[in-house]
């Protein structure tokens, strides 16, 4: 072997190192010592993050235990036996859009559905809502069934394929 490729091979080698030890010291994210308080019905509750968005996912199967907060015009869906699609959003925001947009032209193909929007910034307008589906923040999309049982949660964009296939599922159930 000569002197030059035994140095290009020594190069490399520490460059493995280097990533292999980068690597480790950057560790898991999910590792990370961070966490969210939130007033969750009267009590303040404390969790990890990520934790979050798992607590949103144990919710689907279940049904939504509406209060006199809740807003009527989901009440009122939901005693109709009408399929629900909540979105909460930030005006403006980019991907928030695109979902308010996707969900607009969906609009007229399920006309049969409820689609309530709420903007995070007017809580008066969604009541309970955000605290009884656990949103961490929009764009939060859930969908419910005709029973009132959620199906469906996405924290953050969703496209618009993936709703009008989960929508077809959704009246079918």
């Amino acid at each position: 072997m000569t002197g030059r490729s035994l140095r290009w091979r020594s190069v490399v080698v520490l460059l493995v190192l280097v990533l292999l030890g980068t690597a480790a010291a950057c560790g898991n994210e999910s590792d990370k010592a961070t966490s969210t308080t939130r007033q969750v019905s009267g009590t303040t509750r404390t969790t990890a993050a990520g934790e979050v968005g798992r607590a949103a996912e144990r919710l689907v199967g279940t049904t939504l235990a509406v209060s006199e907060d809740t807003p009527a015009e989901y009440v009122d869906a939901v005693g109709q036996g009408r399929p629900v699609v909540l979105v909460f959003y930030v005006a403006g925001n980019v991907d928030d859009t695109k979902v308010l947009e996707a969900l607009d032209r969906l609009r007229a193909e399920f006309a049969d559905y409820a689609f309530l929007a709420y903007d995070w910034k007017s809580p008066d307008s969604y009541g309970d809502l955000a605290v009884l589906l656990q949103v961490d923040y929009p764009p939060e999309t859930v969908l419910i069934d005709r029973k009132g049982v959620i199906q469906r949660i996405w924290n953050g964009y969703v496209d618009e394929g993936t709703l009008r296939q989960c929508l077809v599922n959704l009246g079918q159930s």
